[in-house]
């Protein structure tokens, strides 16, 4: 399918009442994103394991007593399972609207089973969740420690201050308007305890070329944010920051940097980038700075404890 019409649709769908269902339907029945692959599955394990060892590495508290939170959990909760395997008791995951689906999570769960020799997990999960909501966010609980919260808005989690260890965050920030991260990230410095530490992974790719491989990683960077504004609609939207608006984001919210592992672009990256002809807002980046393709950053508070005005 021609990324374009995919975005026509889901713009569609962003603007119905029930956009969030059919835009499920889409992905499962259409596109065939859904459930995850078995492939993507290591992929998503091996970014847990490195949430897993960097906060294990810098952290002060052991990772199997601590308090994990978090937010944009998605609708199959793969890396809040993964984080289990690796031995996570507790965990608070949150999502704007109540995304979690039953048969997902299920899938997830035989998935992580059937690859657990080859993923090298330490823990499997067993039990299964019903097909009761209910019941299946109570076994979410009871049984892996995982306490999901929908719909609850990151900016306001009416969580307690310095109550949790460690926050994760996978492939979400992107998909968050930039007036809206500053108030996500203010709300996750409140309620991290002051030896606590974040770890966040982000992916600067156009998340279109995932399945038309007919444009670049780096296509959405030649639209102004006009015509970008067409072709973004909010079930898959994407804010187009880089690496270097994050790490001022970061510095404001009153976070500072222990690791910063960036996968930069290839050789092949910028001369791809040479031939784009780029929207004015990304002329101020370097071609090194519009070429990095995903981060996993670790952040701890300031030791000042405050936000830059």
């Amino acid at each position: 399918m021609n990324w374009k019409m995919k975005a026509l649709l889901q713009g569609t769908f962003s603007l119905l009442p029930f956009g969030e269902p059919l835009n499920h339907f889409f992905q499962r029945h259409v596109t065939r994103s859904l459930p995850t692959s078995a492939a993507k599955c290591g992929g998503i394990v091996s970014v847990a394991k490195q949430h897993f060892d960097l906060l294990q590495r810098h952290g002060t508290r052991p990772l199997e007593d601590a308090t994990f939170y978090e937010f944009g959990a998605g609708w199959d909760l793969m890396i809040p399972f993964a984080l289990y395997c690796f031995g996570v008791d507790h965990q608070i995951l949150v999502d704007i609207r109540q995304l979690v689906r039953v048969y997902l999570v299920n899938d997830a769960i035989a998935k992580l089973q059937r690859l657990a020799g080859s993923l090298r997990l330490p823990r499997v999960p067993q039990r299964y969740l019903g097909n009761d909501q209910t019941e299946a966010l109570a076994t979410l609980r009871d049984e892996y420690g995982i306490d999901y919260r929908a719909p609850v808005n990151a900016r306001d989690t009416r969580m307690p201050e310095v109550s949790i260890d460690y926050i994760t965050s996978t492939n979400t920030l992107e998909h968050i308007p930039a007036h809206d991260i500053c108030a996500v990230l203010g709300e996750c410095n409140r309620v991290l305890r002051d030896d606590g530490l974040m770890s966040v992974q982000i992916d600067y790719q156009d998340h279109y070329a995932y399945f038309d491989t007919r444009i670049s990683v780096y296509n959405f960077l030649k639209y102004s944010d006009r015509a970008w504004s067409w072709l973004n609609p909010g079930l898959h939207y994407q804010n187009r920051l880089r690496h270097r608006d994050y790490l001022e984001l970061f510095d404001v919210t009153g976070f500072e940097i222990v690791e910063d592992l960036r996968a930069e672009g290839a050789a092949s990256d910028l001369a791809v980038l040479a031939e784009l002809p780029l929207a004015t807002r990304f002329h101020r980046y370097s071609p090194a700075e519009l070429g990095i393709r995903h981060s996993l950053v670790l952040l701890r508070k300031r030791r000042d404890n405050g936000a830059r005005r």
